[in-house]
């Protein structure tokens, strides 16, 4: 049974609301108030709150054919015939995230699926914090490994799926995200000797594309004349394992991009440098990850510890201090509005330098 339960003060009490869908998968509420407005009351609701999830298991249970063939599989075997199932659906870089957030709880491989509790998914979570692996990273195995107890509960082998109602980690603020001043990223891109790993963190930096969309460019998405970059594909790993042309992250992703003055004059060398190759890319590389490596290794060398997406973090983090409006940041980075005031909507060095002398220049 897929379920969510919410608490909120409702008439100076606390509530529950619990969400779930029924046997014909339509979602429905169940709901009780009036538990008082203190620590004990909310306490309270929510072991009312799992009383009444239970008695709904119960009851949608006795409605279900539960599929006793799988009774039996392991949390391993289901996970490959997951993987089995979404490699029809997904491309390359999915499957890879699917499996390496399967991976990350391997301590419950040889478990039934069926015998599979919130404690145990906690525990396997408790064990990533002690390694001090990043919230967002933890957040992204999570996510993974629900869509697989989804999948089960889809095949009627389980009620409920284990991942929910855990206590993760807090993403830090997006404060310590990396993003250089402008004069910082001029002082790294003089510092990069080789010209497609200048041209390739100038792209990142002053245009702010991605690492994937980048990759992607022909010389038929720069538009010379209107100065503009055309964004409408990526490179990446497809469904047969192998890079090639691929669909954007999402929908917003499509998207036209100025392009600075001192990019356009950087481009146009470049393209006489290197002329034109027959399938019209302007970076030929294949692999993503190789390429992504030696350009921290170059930017290292700089004396910058940084990566070329927070390249385009800082594109997007010196629009935002130079004022422009989060609307039109979104539509530039191919983001919707409230992601990218959730992603930039913190404090950088100009922006409290400018503060600073304004505070000056007031009082």
């Amino acid at each position: 049974m897929q379920y969510n339960i919410i608490y909120r003060e409702k008439d100076g009490s606390w509530q529950y609301i619990i969400s779930y869908k029924d046997i014909n998968g339509k979602w429905k509420q169940k709901s009780k108030q009036g538990f008082p407005l203190n620590r004990e009351g909310k306490r309270k609701a929510k072991d009312k709150a799992l009383e009444a999830l239970k008695e709904l298991e119960q009851t949608i249970g006795q409605n279900v054919d539960i599929n006793t063939e799988y009774e039996n599989i392991t949390f391993k075997e289901f996970s490959h015939m997951f993987l089995s199932h979404e490699r029809l659906y997904k491309e390359g870089n999915t499957l890879r995230r699917y499996n390496t957030s399967i991976k990350a709880f391997d301590s419950l491989f040889d478990a039934k699926i069926v015998d599979i509790k919130p404690l145990h998914v906690q525990e396997c979570i408790d064990n990533l914090i002690k390694r001090e692996l990043k919230a967002s990273t933890i957040k992204l195995y999570i996510r993974g490994i629900k869509l697989v107890f989804d999948y089960a509960i889809n095949l009627n082998i389980i009620l409920l799926n284990p991942v929910t109602k855990l206590q993760v980690p807090k993403d830090k603020s997006n404060s310590d995200k990396k993003a250089l001043t402008v004069d910082e990223l001029d002082d790294l891109l003089s510092k990069i000797e080789n010209r497609k790993f200048y041209i390739i963190s100038m792209i990142a930096g002053k245009c702010g594309l991605r690492f994937g969309e980048i990759m992607g460019l022909t010389w038929d998405d720069v538009d010379f004349q209107n100065k503009l970059i055309k964004i409408n594909k990526q490179w990446k790993v497809l469904t047969n394992n192998k890079y090639g042309y691929g669909e954007l992250k999402s929908r917003n992703s499509k998207r036209e991009v100025h392009i600075p003055k001192t990019v356009r004059i950087e481009l146009k060398k470049y393209k006489n440098e290197c002329g034109i190759n027959k399938n019209r890319r302007i970076f030929n590389n294949i692999n993503n990850i190789s390429l992504s490596r030696n350009l921290m290794r170059n930017y290292k060398k700089a004396g910058y510890n940084i990566t070329v997406h927070e390249l385009r973090h800082t594109y997007a983090t010196n629009l935002v201090a130079g004022g422009m409006d989060y609307p039109s940041v979104a539509k530039i980075m191919g983001h919707d509005v409230k992601q990218t005031m959730d992603t930039y909507s913190h404090v950088t060095k100009d922006m409290i330098n400018r503060a600073s002398k304004l505070i000056d220049e007031i009082f």
